[in-house]
């Protein structure tokens, strides 16, 4: 059947599916590359056009101050007179150096630098005509035309930056009489090169200038120097804008910025061009379609052939703990699959009779546990004869003896009460009747009890606290002398409710608490006793776990001297009335 199976599946969806999809990809590699390269190559020459329209926008700034008067004047030395100076500095140089900056957001910085005339050079925007050497290779400015300014590239930063320069002159343009900085933001080119990086986030991209030199390169992916150097080489030498190289796998397109006298180099993977896939919607739904058809001609190939097989799979969905009677009473036939069912029948008749069975005698154990237990902590004393006690103390104004009559009376009618379990507030009260009794003997005891009240309704098995108390009391608080403190603690921490019972006692020797730890986690044999109810701390341990289920049970934390704490976990997600009330809160 599993042959048949797997035969089927290669004829009729292996075979075909792979021969369409290789049919398609050899026919459409090749334009899918055409495709991608044009349309990488249309992106960067776009925005090669949108950055150079922007230097002619800046560019266009020299007329303003070509054109002004005041500043001609100022650069020819025609103000002789100070103050005439200062308001024509005031009031026609000034608003067009401002203009600059509010006019454009990407200048920087605006500079002139006098030729001839040596005032102002301490107010912002003027310098000494000698401080271009600083900025600009003297054989450029000097060779620059009444006509045309020309570009510098800063690249010592991360981002390169431009200055643009031009010569003023005077009316007639017989001589200049002085320079024009335009310094551009950086974020000029931050925003051309993310750009360009939007469309394919992991691309590379060169700027080369026209000597060769590589003036700037973003890059995420991991290329060598000798290849980058490669691509350069070829693209300059070929001037090529768009070629293929390392074996086809990189998609290489440039373009040129003539203003700038640069060449821009973007490098792609060839794997990127398979984003293009996403715009191929028709042809990826014909391919899942086509899958689609075979794969339904499969299944009713398949099915014919196994449909007992389903029907049985569907009935053993619907086998659970308590249906388990229930076989499978469908067609099994003679083959492979009629065995199957047979079997399949024989095996869940057995698991039903070995589960009620296992079930039967888990039921009686725990029967015969709770009234061995019962029977544990039952006293062998009379209530009556306490009751008459306590009237015959009143009458005689004995009200101590009343009182602690009354305590232990009401001790016993809890301890002979027929039910298997109770509520954590009767457990407490409980307690208190019998700490009543133990301050009547012990006048230095003291306790101290912190409810969460959350958790007083919370069901659990009889005589799980006093246990734990008696032990304080007996072994820890019996063996000092001065003040006896006792707390008690009710607490819900993550998925357990805490019940700490903490003394100021003797403690507990190391020696002793690493057994009485192994003893209540079931590593060793034998149980740690209470004296006065007769139930050891190991048969509240199983009591609990019993109950709360075994992530439950009993902690102790002690050292010598300075007292013990016995802390109870019970486990709420075992308990259904416990989740409800303490989640009531």
């Amino acid at each position: 059947m599993s042959i048949k199976m797997i035969v089927g599946y290669i004829l009729l969806i292996i075979i075909p599916f792979l021969t369409f999809a290789y049919f398609v990809y050899s026919q459409m590699n090749d334009k899918f590359i055409a495709q991608y390269q044009l349309a990488n190559q249309q992106n960067i020459e776009q925005l090669a056009v949108n950055l150079d329209a922007s230097l002619v926008k800046i560019e266009s700034l020299y007329s303003i101050y070509q054109n002004n008067n005041a500043l001609i004047e100022f650069l020819r030395g025609d103000y002789t007179n100070d103050r005439d100076l200062i308001y024509a500095y005031l009031k026609e140089i000034v608003p067009a150096i401002s203009f600059s900056y509010l006019g454009d957001k990407l200048v920087r910085n605006l500079t002139i630098y006098p030729k001839y005339e040596e005032r102002l050079l301490n107010v912002t925007g003027f310098k000494a005509y000698h401080e271009l050497e600083d900025v600009i290779k003297t054989s450029d400015w000097k060779a620059m035309g009444p006509k045309k300014g020309i570009w510098t590239i800063d690249s010592i930063g991360q981002v390169p930056t431009l200055a643009y320069f031009h010569k003023i002159y005077n009316d007639s343009y017989s001589n200049d009489l002085g320079v024009l900085q335009i310094t551009i933001q950086p974020i000029f080119f931050e925003e051309f090169l993310d750009q360009l990086r939007s469309l394919h986030p992991n691309n590379v991209i060169l700027l080369v200038s026209q000597d060769g030199n590589i003036v700037y390169q973003k890059m995420d992916n991991t290329f060598s120097r000798n290849q980058l150097m490669e691509i350069k080489s070829s693209t300059l030498a070929n001037g090529s804008k768009t070629l293929m190289t390392d074996r086809n796998q990189l998609l290489v397109n440039s373009t040129g910025l003539s203003r700038l006298g640069l060449t821009i180099i973007e490098i792609n993977k060839k794997d990127a061009m398979f984003t293009l896939l996403r715009h191929k919607k028709w042809w990826i739904a014909g391919g899942f379609a086509l899958l689609a058809l075979l794969t339904l001609l499969y299944y009713i190939f398949v099915s014919s052939l196994t449909k007992r097989l389903l029907l049985l799979s569907r009935h053993m969905r619907r086998v659970e703990a308590d249906s388990l009677n229930h076989p499978y009473t469908g067609h099994a036939g003679k083959d492979e699959v009629g065995f199957l069912i047979l079997n399949y029948n024989a095996m869940i008749n057995r698991v039903d009779e070995l589960v009620n069975r296992v079930q039967k005698v888990e039921l009686l154990k725990k029967e015969a546990e709770f009234q061995m237990l019962q029977a544990q902590i039952q006293p062998h004393f009379l209530y009556n004869t306490l009751e008459t006690m306590r009237m015959l103390a009143r009458a005689n104004g004995d009200s101590t003896v009343a009182d602690m009559a009354y305590s232990l009376g009401d001790l016993l009618r809890y301890s002979l009460s027929k039910q298997d379990d109770t509520t954590l507030q009767d457990e407490l009260n409980n307690v208190k009747r019998y700490l009543s009794i133990h301050q009547i003997r012990m006048r230095d005891l003291e306790y101290e009890i912190s409810l969460e009240e959350g958790l007083m309704t919370m069901k659990c098995p009889r005589f799980i606290l006093q246990p734990l108390v008696e032990n304080s009391i007996i072994h820890g608080l019996s063996k000092r002398r001065g003040a006896k403190r006792l707390d008690i603690r009710f607490a819900i921490e993550q998925d357990y409710a805490i019940i700490e019972v903490s003394d100021n006692g003797s403690g507990i020797s190391v020696e002793k608490l690493s057994i009485l730890r192994q003893v209540l986690a079931g590593e060793a044999v034998g149980g740690m006793q209470t004296q006065g109810t007769g139930i050891g701390l190991t048969n509240v341990a199983e009591r609990v776990k019993a109950f709360f289920g075994g992530n439950s049970g009993v902690m102790f934390s002690s050292l010598p001297g300075e007292g013990t704490v016995c802390s109870l976990r019970l486990y709420l997600k075992e308990n259904g009335d416990a989740e409800v009330n303490d989640r009531g809160r």
